[in-house]
Parts: structure tokens; sequence; C-alpha cells
């Protein structure tokens, strides 16, 4: 496994991932820093409540929508053939998606008007800027730009945490609508820039603005076509668009998965408080979810070539020595939850909320399971099986729901409890689904370049 590992992760570490990583854990510390201005400075339960559903409601929109396009432009930007206009069309499609969905659900989003208004125009807007967010990121990550990359993960979440920290210093009692604002500002800003440093011509040397190895890309130039010329090969706007659609259902169903919660719970009476406490802990349980990105680099690229080379028994071997770690980190999370509860909704929300320290180990445990089955799900992505990612997914998503309906409908559980239990629960139900289909032969042999 050793030697195996070194050709795939080397690379990456030497090529720019490790500024990713950096960046990654960067977002996580503003992140939390935005969230804890909201809940420090916005004194009413209600106004946290409302950025509660506006936060978790945008991840959803922007993780859920449209991260099959940043997947669909990475592919094609990679290969080298990538045009423009090809991407418009399927941006378009998602942002449609994305709009409609909002408005769908627009009277989950608050009991007052006013508070609905707000959330759903921020959602609306944040849908447009998603669109350019995604296929930026996906360009960068084609051509391999992967300082670029990291500068804009930091540059996002830096942006809208300082701006939120001086709000609640310069305004008195700021409204959660400017916090969203920042959140929407910040993500067009970054990846305005993003996109104007990706689209610029690499030099034939490389350096800072191409981290990444030449042995990683034999594709030559990834950029877009200027001219009117379409490359070789090039996908169309249609083609994409069907791409895009194909992922969509699974990266919805696993941001519903994972963030829909907070919004279930804000619809039990009295949810101003429930949901501001429940969003306030929630934040703080998934904290160990930023390890994703570190741990999918140096886990799904071995796990990939076991499978394509048909070391399936090693394979096994590995998967189970993965789900026991699982398994333990997510009990000793648990346990660490429920041990600094207390102090840590005292330091984030300056005391003035707080949970139970059994629903805190409820939550920080499904986290770390969750975070198994992202890697769990992308190395199945990895090894071209997209139907049961899509699989996993659902079966997570009716797993969580069926938990819900059955602990408040027949044992009467309060909505926090519910949730929280509904979310470790169909997280394990998908990451065991997924580890049992990842260690079973595959019908077709995957290409794995050497």
């Amino acid at each position: 496994m050793r030697a195996g590992v070194r050709p795939v992760v080397w690379p990456l570490v030497r090529g720019g991932f490790l500024g990713v990583a950096v960046a990654t854990a960067a977002a996580a510390v503003f992140t939390l820093l935005l969230n804890s201005a909201v809940f420090r400075g916005s004194t009413t339960q209600e106004q946290q409540a409302a950025f509660n559903l506006f936060w978790y409601g945008a991840l959803i929109v922007s993780f859920g929508v449209f991260l099959p396009l940043e997947q669909v432009v990475s592919r094609a930007a990679t290969e080298g053939r990538l045009r423009g206009a090809a991407v418009l069309r399927p941006a378009l499609v998602l942002v449609a998606v994305a709009v409609g969905g909002v408005l769908l659900a627009s009277p989950l989003l608050g009991d007052d008007p006013g508070t609905r208004a707000w959330v759903v125009t921020a959602l609306v807007a944040l849908a447009g800027v998603s669109a350019l967010q995604y296929a930026a990121r996906g360009l960068a990550l084609g051509r391999g730009r992967l300082g670029p990359y990291a500068g804009a993960l930091a540059a996002d979440a830096g942006l809208r945490g300082t701006a939120a920290l001086l709000a609640t210093v310069l305004v008195f009692q700021p409204p959660a609508w400017l916090f969203a604002s920042f959140v929407v500002a910040s993500a067009l800003a970054a990846h305005v820039a993003l996109l104007l440093l990706v689209r610029r011509p690499r030099s034939s040397r490389g350096g800072a603005g191409d981290p990444v190895p030449a042995e990683l890309h034999d594709a030559g130039d990834l950029g877009l076509a200027r001219g009117p010329r379409r490359p070789e090969g090039a996908p169309s706007s249609r083609t994409m668009t069907r791409a895009v659609l194909t992922l969509l259902a699974a990266s919805v169903a696993g941001q519903l998965l994972l963030n829909a919660g907070p919004i279930v719970v804000g619809l039990e009476p009295g949810g101003p408080a429930v949901l501001a406490a429940y969003g306030a802990a929630f934040t703080l349980a998934r904290a160990p979810l930023f390890v994703v990105v570190p741990a999918q680099a140096v886990l799904v690229p071995p796990l990939t070539r076991m499978v394509a080379e048909g070391r399936l028994h090693e394979l096994r071997v590995r998967m189970a020595h993965f789900s026991a770690a699982v398994v333990v980190l997510a009990a000793v999370g648990a346990g660490a939850g429920a041990l600094l509860s207390d102090l840590a909704m005292e330091v984030f929300t300056a005391g003035k909320l707080e949970v139970p320290p059994g629903l805190m180990a409820l939550m920080v445990g499904g986290c770390l399971v969750h975070a198994g089955l992202v890697v769990g799900t992308q190395a199945l992505v990895a090894t071209g099986r997209e139907r049961a990612v899509l699989t996993c997914w659902v079966a997570g998503l009716v797993a969580a729901a069926a938990w819900i309906a059955l602990t408040q409908l027949v044992v009467g559980t309060g909505a926090a409890w519910s949730v929280a239990g509904g979310f470790t629960a169909g997280s394990a139900v998908a990451w065991l689904l997924s580890v049992l289909v990842l260690v079973q032969r595959p019908r077709r042999a995957v290409a794995v370049s050497a």
C-alpha cells in the first residue's frame, strides 16, 4: 500500500494540493467566524433562526444544485475539450432548477412574510452567483490551477467572515439579511477573480499560476477556446447539460441529507428558539467535514487503482480498516462532543444558546459517519459507478425520513432529536451501502493511467 500511495499523494502535495488543504482549513475557521458573528451580533433568536434558514438553504442550493457543473466542466477542461459557450446552457438550466426549487420550498422558509421574502430573494441571487462560482472552480480544477482555486476558497470564506465580524462591531444588532448579503457578495467577488485568473494563458514554464506538475496534465492547453473554432471532440452544450442533469439527483439528495435538517427543525412550533440552538450546534458539529477534501485526495486514488487492477481482496481489507476507523472516530467524536458541548456553545454563542450534551454527541457522531460516506461515494464516482452513488444517497435520504417520521409520529420525540437521529441513521445506511458496493467486482474494468 505504501508504494502505491506515494506516486499518487506526492505529486498532489508537490503540485499544490497542500495549498488547497490549508485553504480548506482557513475556510472552516472563517465559516465558524461568520456563524459566531450571527449568534453574537444578532441578539434576537428570530434573527438567528432566519439566518439559519438562509444558510442551510444556501448550502443545498449551492453545493446540491451546482456541484455537478463543477464536475462536468472540470472533466471537459482536463481533456482539453471545453468551449466557453458550451458551459452557458447547463449553467442556465441549473439556475432555473435552483430558482424553481427555492420558490417551491418558500413556504418552509420562515413563518414571518418579511423573513421569507429576504431569504427567498437572497437564495435566488445566490443561484445566479453559484453558476459562475462552480463553472470557475471546475475550470480551475481542470486546468490544474490549484493555487488560484485555493485562493478563491480562502478569499470567499475570508471576505464574508471578516465582513460579518466588522458588522458586529460597527452596526448595532445587525439584521440577518446583512450577513446573507455578505455570503452572496463574497462568492461573487472571489470567483470573478478566479475566472479572470484561470482564463489567462499558461506560460510554457508553469510557475506560480500553474502549480501542478506537468506529468499530471497530458492534454495540452486546457483553457476555454477563445475563437469560434470548436475544438475537436469538444462536448456540445446539450451533451454537457445532459451530464450535469445525470449527476444532479445524487448531488441534491446528498445535500438534502446533510443540510435539510435545520429547516425541518424550524417547522416545529416555537421554531425560532429551537432552530437557533440547533443551527448553532450543528454548525459546530459539522466542522470535521472540512477534512473530507484532504481525505478524498489521499484515500480515493489508491482505492480506485485497486478496483481497476482487480485487487479486490486487498480492497476489502483496506475498506475494513477504513470502516473500523470511521466507527472509532465517530464514537470518540461523539464522546468529545458530549464533554465539550457546554463550553463550545458558550464560546460560540456567547452563552445565548445551549443544547443537551447528548444531542451534540449525536450530531458530531453523525457528521463523522457522513465524512466516511462522502469518501465512499467519491470512490464510487472514481470507479465509474454513478448510479450506485445515486442509490446510496437516496437510500440514506429515505432512511433519514423514515427515522424522523417514526420517532416523531410514533414515539413523540422532539424535532431536534428526531432530525439529528435521522441524519445519523441515514448517513450510516448510505455509508454502509457505499462500502458494500465498492468491494463488489465491477462489471467493466476501469481504465487508470499509469
